[in-house]
C-alpha cells in the first residue's frame, strides 16, 4: 500500500514514469480531476519518446474519468527544477531508483508507485494501470 502524502493546497506534484506517455498522464488527469485547483500537478518521464500520450491512455482517462488528456505534451523529468515540487512520485521501481541516484536531495518528497507501464500492450492493461493509480491516489492523497 502507498504511504500517505500530507499535502497542503498550495503545494505541487510531479508523476514521473519512463515515456510520459502512458501513466505519468494518466496520473497528472486524474490528479487534476481528484485534487482540483487547490495544487498544481504535472508529469515527466526519463526518456520521452513520443510527443503526447498514447491514444490507449486518452481513451482510457476519458471513458473511465471522463478526464481529457489528448492535449499532453511530454516532458524530460532532467529539463526540469525538481526543487520546484512539492512531492515527487515515482510511478515504478525503475523510475524511483534512477531518480534516488540523480537526485540525491530528493529525500522524502519522493515516493513510489509501483504501476505496471501498458505501453504497447493491449487497451485493458491501461485500464488496470488506471484504475491502479486511482487506487494509490486515494490511499496516499485522499485517505479514502
Amino acid at each position: 500500500m502507498p504511504h500517505t502524502i500530507e499535502w497542503k493546497p498550495g503545494q505541487s506534484f510531479l508523476f514521473v514514469c519512463y515515456g510520459n506517455t502512458c501513466r505519468s498522464p494518466m496520473a497528472e488527469g486524474l490528479a487534476r480531476k481528484l485534487l482540483g485547483e487547490e495544487v498544481r500537478v504535472e508529469s515527466a518521464g526519463l526518456a520521452p519518446a513520443f510527443e503526447g500520450a498514447q491514444p490507449e491512455a486518452v481513451e482510457v482517462m476519458d471513458d473511465l474519468y471522463g478526464v481529457d488528456i489528448s492535449g499532453h505534451g511530454t516532458h524530460d523529468v532532467f529539463a526540469l527544477s525538481l526543487e520546484d515540487y512539492q512531492w515527487i512520485i515515482a510511478l515504478d521501481a525503475y523510475v524511483h531508483e534512477t531518480l534516488k541516484a540523480r537526485f540525491p536531495g530528493l529525500g522524502e518528497r519522493l515516493f513510489l508507485w509501483d504501476i505496471d507501464d501498458p505501453y504497447g500492450r493491449p487497451r485493458r492493461a491501461y485500464a488496470q494501470s488506471a484504475r491502479l493509480i486511482e487506487y494509490c491516489m486515494n490511499k496516499s492523497l485522499l485517505g479514502r
